[in-house]
């Protein structure tokens, strides 16, 4: 199966950990403030009217992001963490009829990736339906299969023609409503006999719900669509979040740029007029085209073109004559996608022997459009819209195959724009990214002039010092609060137009996008700060972004590995239990599952969380569908083994401990078999914890005795990690007043005190740093970091001296000093430090440390001054 990227695993596992604790907790505001790791949005859980006891949550991925992969994910999770369901019902709503079909097609395809996901996950007792369907339902596969339901919210909606059929009664369904008993929720006739409906079947059922680009679906009307089907939970999908939406994680372009999802940055090119867009559209792609032929995997770069409506002067004829008459492009070359002309059916656009190169949209392709091929977009169509110019920029973000390309140029978009049609292009373009999930210090980077950019990898590019920038406006501007700038400015008044030509000259190109800000301040009339952002933001001036990395300084670390005699290999925890661990030295009886046989009541104590479940001896679920009576030890023993994953333990071992944990609970503690069978998703995650207590402990004490007794520990050259050029997935960004000059990626990620802030002004202002790093926690690919017991220790800066040496440096509170898992990070820092020979420097900085001194002397002392 298709690797997970790293902020795809890390989603998903904060997903199970919402719904894990909801469902132990039964407190699902208290679950979301516990567990929400999404800064910049809402951390009040906003819940449903009618609704308030149904877990309601969203995770925020940029456009590129994969939502649909994510998506079955997610159903299997639900299932496990809080549904407690083998095979549950799933009801996936999407936002167009488009998105309906792709969606549709995707998940019935046993050989997609999204598809393959869910028969993994349910030993492929998996079937998916169109939401029309649903008459071939039958009651053996509401026990046995995992059924998904693909609709859009207008199918529920009793308006319509298709909300109708779901909410009329079917005899088809007469068999799944045989042993379901009349509930005052149903809709029922005047006599009060419930319809055989759809609808009243998954009120009953309570499904979960799947909600794809949820930010569509935020109005009165669909929340009571929502209430009518009573679900059991809901998970949201989308790059836009509405207000009202519980924003559980975010992941940022930048994580998806790091893992290659998306290309970036966006190269963008002003043309004098559309034919000139067009022009340097098809050479660029022609130039993409050359390259792709040396590239491992077949690549066609595609031309994306938006023209104007059929009432405008650029139509799509109009665009589609230009292309063949006056480039002289084959016509199997073009394709029209429009609401009428529909020649992309049907049309495999990764089928090598396919000819497209050129598509042309008005905006058709704004939902549904998913071909990485598409490199170059092209808009002659004047722009009213950002939405239309956000969903349309979009699709030639995506990364082909999600690896990174050969030639530098192919890892990148680009957008070329008559002048006419996009008055201030590199504004609206970064506005529209911030609609389509970027962050605003992200679009900084992401948008670039394209001028100075080649294709030709080896040819240096040469960056103008300053340029003289002139622009017209209707209103004299005043200059007198800038200084700087007034000593650069020149305003002349023209007779023969009555306008005012602004000279402003020597514009330094690193204080371009200071200046911007800085320019349109000194003018009142709106249309005149346009003018002037535009002047500024289409110079010719290449402007690279503000990082060290831009400047050609490489930046790599050491890490800290270990050598038994066979060479040296990097230290992780599993490393230092060169043997590995056994849970066959740990005991199986299972203290948290606590059985109250005078009350006839079952009590669950999992991590900080309670349950209480009332004794029953019923040997059926609802509706007859969960029949457990022939279950036998062996059986469950088989289905946790099948839901407990430990890679780092022999399935042989594995097997044998939740045997003995079984065996312990029917022989000793004297649980019937159909208890512990009823509640199996318990008994699961009460295995699961033990297991990570017992993984947790076999680990401290081969830390403590491979890398703080031991002689193993070794620092090496040969063992390194090293920050790359577009490989900095910080989740969120630093938007503090104190400007750093130092740091070696333009964005810096966000520092979560004020001590934090303290340490990096010290260290950026330091005479021997030449560069530093924000390090990003939970990130092995990105980050440096050294091995704990737990997990990892990621230092809060990394940082380069400009004598080689390199230097960790974390910053604690004085009442997070003491704390043991603080002492084990200061333990393995020196520990890597020791082993350098001197190469690497390691602090634990405090606000104050036991000798008195500030952070600042600290980090000077550690540094050398």
């Amino acid at each position: 199966m298709l690797q997970l990227k790293n902020y795809q695993e890390a989603a998903l596992k904060k997903l199970a950990a919402f719904l894990g604790s909801a469902r132990l907790d039964g407190k699902i505001v208290r679950a979301f403030a516990k567990e929400q790791d999404a800064q910049g949005y809402g951390e009040k859980y906003k819940s449903i009217k009618g609704l308030e006891d149904v877990p309601y949550i969203c995770l925020r991925l940029p456009t590129g992001g994969g939502k649909t992969l994510l998506g079955s994910y997610a159903i299997g999770v639900a299932a496990e963490e809080y549904l407690e369901q083998d095979y549950p019902l799933v009801i996936w709503l999407v936002p167009t009829d488009i998105i309906r079909k792709q969606t549709l097609e995707v998940l019935q395809s046993t050989h997609k990736e999204n598809r393959r996901v869910l028969d993994e996950r349910f030993g492929g007792n998996v079937r998916v339906y169109d939401i029309t369907d649903f008459t071939h339902l039958r009651p053996q596969d509401l026990r046995d299969k995992t059924n998904v339901f693909i609709a859009t919210f207008a199918a529920f909606r009793v308006k319509s023609k298709d909300g109708r059929k779901v909410y009329q009664t079917n005899e088809a369904l007469d068999a799944c409503f045989r042993d379901i008993p009349s509930q005052d929720y149903f809709d029922k006739d005047e006599a009060g006999e419930m319809f055989h409906s759809f609808a009243n079947l998954l009120s009953f059922m309570r499904p979960l719900i799947i909600i794809d680009e949820a930010h569509n679906h935020a109005s009165k009307l669909s929340e009571e669509v929502l209430r009518r089907l009573r679900p059991s939970a809901i998970v949201e999908l989308t790059a836009t979040p509405a207000a009202n939406s519980n924003v559980l994680y975010k992941v940022t372009a930048s994580e998806l740029k790091a893992e290659d999802m998306i290309k970036l940055p966006v190269m963008l090119e002003e043309a004098q007029s559309w034919q000139g867009a067009i022009d340097s559209g098809i050479e660029r792609r022609n130039g993409l085209e050359k390259l792709a032929e040396n590239e491992p995997q077949y690549l066609r770069p595609i031309m994306l073109i938006q023209a104007e409506n059929k009432d405008k002067e650029v139509t799509v004829e109009v665009v589609r004559n230009y292309l063949i008459k006056e480039h002289g492009i084959p016509a199997e070359q073009v394709a029209v996608a429009t609401g009428e002309q529909r020649e992309l059916d049907e049309v495999n656009l990764f089928d090598p022997s396919c000819p497209v190169r050129y598509v042309i949209t008005v905006q058709a392709l704004k939902e549904g459009w998913d071909c990485s091929f598409a490199y170059v977009f092209c808009s002659v169509a004047k722009v009213h819209s950002s939405k239309d110019a956000e969903q349309l920029l979009g699709r030639v973000l995506r990364m082909p195959y999600a690896k990174r390309r050969q030639h530098d140029a192919l890892n990148r978009a680009y957008a070329h724009v008559a002048v006419d049609s996009w008055m201030s292009a590199v504004g609206s373009f970064k506005d529209n990214l911030i609609d389509m999930g970027f962050e605003r210090e992200e679009t900084e980077e992401a948008v670039q002039p394209n001028s100075q950019i080649s294709l030709l990898e080896d040819e240096k590019k040469e960056y103008v010092q300053n340029a003289t920038l002139e622009f017209y406006t209707t209103e004299a501007p005043d200059f007198s609060g800038n200084m700087a700038l007034n000593l650069l400015t020149e305003v002349v008044k023209e007779e023969k137009t009555g306008k005012y030509k602004v000279t402003i000259k020597e514009a330094d190109k690193d204080n371009l996008r200071d200046l911007q800000e800085q320019v349109t301040e000194c003018f009142k009339n709106p249309h005149d700060q346009q003018e002037a952002l535009y002047a500024v933001s289409r110079t010719n001036v290449y402007i690279p972004p503000k990082g060290m990395v831009d400047k050609g300084v490489t930046f790599a670390v050491p890490q800290l590995c270990l050598d038994f005699g066979d060479g040296a290999e990097l230290a992780d925890r599993e490393a230092c239990l060169a043997d590995g661990w056994s849970l066959s030295s740990f005991s199986a009886e299972l203290p948290a599952f606590v059985v109250d046989e005078s009350r006839h009541v079952y009590e669950f104590d999992i991590l900080d969380g309670k349950i209480t479940e009332q004794f029953s001896s019923s040997e059926e679920g609802p509706l007859g569908l969960e029949r457990i009576t022939d279950w036998d030890e062996k059986k469950l023993v088989i289905w946790l083994s099948r839901r407990i994953t430990a890679l780092d333990l022999d399935f042989g071992d594995l097997v044998n401990y939740l045997r003995k944990a079984v065996d312990y609970q029917v022989q000793v503690k004297k649980v019937p078999m159909a208890d512990l069978v009823r509640f199996r998703f318990v008994l699961a995650k009460i295995l699961k914890e033990q297991i990570e207590i017992n993984r947790k402990e076999a680990y401290k004490q081969g830390v403590q005795e491979t890398l703080f007794e031991g002689e193993a520990a070794r620092v090496t050259p040969e063992v390194q990690m090293a920050f790359r050029p577009g490989h900095y997935p910080a989740k969120s960004f630093y938007r503090g007043k104190v400007k750093f000059q130092k740091h070696f990626y333009a964005s810096i990620g966000d520092m979560d005190s004020k001590d934090e802030v303290i340490c990096a002004q010290y260290i950026d202002a330091h005479p021997m740093v030449e560069t530093w790093v924000r390090n990003i926690p939970r990130d092995t690919l990105n980050s440096f970091w050294l091995p704990t017991h737990q997990d990892n220790f990621y230092p809060d800066f990394v940082v380069k001296l400009t004598d080689g040496r390199v230097a960790a440096i974390e910053v604690k509170g004085g009442h997070l000093v003491t704390a043991d898992d603080s002492k084990e990070k200061d333990m393995v820092g020196h520990v890597w430090a020791e082993a350098s020979q001197g190469k690497c420097l390691f602090l634990m900085a405090t606000l104050k440390d036991a000798q008195g001194r500030d952070i600042g002397r600290q980090v000077n002392e550690l540094l050398g001054m």
